[in-house]
């Protein structure tokens, strides 16, 4: 085997044993310093450190058992084997307590005994280099993690002092800091404020009654509502421009990454820390599936559990998640299916509940998605109706006859499309 890069240090005072133990270990390639001079063996170690010291144990300047204690001491890594004609038992001793030896060999040796303790040596410090580079490796993602987080928090304080200077208030008030970071979050998607924006909090709040969260528990689920996205400011346009399933696997890797940044920007404020504990684990699963730890069941907060299937749910009706936005009817029946793998059964059946009675009082809209051929005279849009090249071809509200329907179907045709077009559930 080609043990190149990998150096064996010889210390014998007879240079005819040096000659011959030079030749035995030619044929593994590494390399092979010989000295008679302990002392000049010690010196040496100094510039090149190496992997493997053979040492004599009976030498005029110094005895090996001296010599591998200053091995040991200064270069414990250096594996070391001691080598005597002699049939002295308390200097074996002595060698091995001070010099921590690994191996003891007599003279004459075994040539396949030695060449087999030269390799084993070997392999050790191979194993000892990669968990150096291992070690290495760790170290500097830490590193380029700890700067992730630094440009977070630095374009938060960025883009804070705007605001602070237009109203000194804000600086003791964490519901302006709050909406003031939510509403940065949402420019940065491209989300614009909205009607529907007001309902999705109305929803979160209905479902947090439903499962009796109250008091400070809910200002910090709210809170986490409202800051769930933070970590995505400093993501990629081409991570945040498409859904979630579209990402390659490498993509989603780094877009795992925004729960624990989310979580980083609150510990900036104190009242926010519990927030963004809830926060860190709103994307976790109970079936372990989710990130970005992998954690399952019970180890989810109970809070982040529930907004977890908030958020999931606006996420399928947003379009955000899957190639395209799911209509109420499907993004319920979703959250069902995985109810009892991925969810807390309670949680969705109070989903389901909030949305019904906002849809009874107008608030809103519940909607189904249906293709052009299953249009029907007197149906209404709940949503714009837009091409694949974003030109909006009907408005929400439209409401559909037989000459918009036949319409629709031209233009879908003529496109080379197919639409998923989303009408108001009676």
């Amino acid at each position: 085997m080609d043990y190149s890069g990998f150096t064996v240090m010889l210390v014998d005072d007879e240079e005819s044993i040096l000659k011959s133990l030079t030749r035995l270990l030619r044929p593994l390639k590494c390399d092979v310093v010989a000295f008679s001079s302990p002392v000049a063996a010690i010196e040496a170690m100094s510039g090149t450190q190496a992997d493997l010291v053979i040492s004599d144990m009976r030498m005029p300047e110094m005895g090996g058992e001296v010599l591998l204690e200053t091995v040991a001491d200064r270069w414990p890594d250096t594996e070391r084997v001691v080598m005597t004609g002699y049939a002295d038992m308390q200097a074996t001793i002595d060698a091995i307590n001070r010099g921590k030896v690994s191996r003891f060999l007599s003279k004459p040796w075994n040539d396949d005994e030695l060449l087999e303790v030269v390799r084993k040596s070997f392999e050790l410090a191979s194993l000892r280099r990669e968990n150096a580079e291992l070690q290495a490796l760790t170290e500097r993602k830490n590193q380029e993690l700890e700067q992730l987080n630094a440009s977070l928090e630095q374009k938060v304080q960025e883009r804070t002092v705007q605001l602070r200077a237009a109203n000194d208030g804000l600086k003791s008030s964490y519901r302006s800091i709050v909406r003031m970071f939510s509403t940065l979050t949402a420019r940065r998607m491209g989300v614009q404020a909205s009607e529907q924006n007001q309902m999705m909090n109305l929803i979160l709040l209905g479902v947090a009654k439903a499962c009796q969260v109250e008091g400070n528990q809910l200002k910090q689920l709210y809170y986490a509502w409202q800051l769930r996205n933070i970590g995505k400011l400093s993501l990629s346009d081409d991570l945040l421009n498409h859904s979630y399933v579209e990402l390659s696997a490498e993509q989603q890797r780094q877009f795992h990454n925004h729960p624990l940044l989310a979580q980083a920007a609150t510990l900036l404020v104190k009242p926010l820390h519990g927030a963004g504990k809830i926060i860190v684990q709103h994307k976790e699963y109970l079936d372990g599936t989710g990130y970005p730890r992998g954690l399952k069941g019970e180890s989810i907060h109970r809070l982040a559990r529930i907004l977890c299937v908030v958020n999931d749910y606006i996420e399928l009706t947003t379009g955000t998640y899957q190639e395209r936005a799911y209509s109420t009817t499907e993004a319920i029946d979703f959250l069902k299916n995985y109810a009892t793998e991925k969810y807390d059964d309670d949680v969705v059946v109070a989903l389901e509940s909030v949305v019904n009675s906002l849809s009874k009082s107008d608030g809103l809209t519940k909607d189904n998605a249906v293709g052009s051929l299953d249009l029907r005279a007197g149906m209404k849009l709940s949503r714009d109706l837009i091409s694949g090249q974003g030109i909006l071809l009907l408005s929400a509200g439209q409401q559909m006859d037989d000459a918009t329907i036949e319409r629709v179907r031209e233009i879908e045709f003529n496109l080379g499309e197919t639409f998923s077009i989303y009408v108001q559930k009676k």
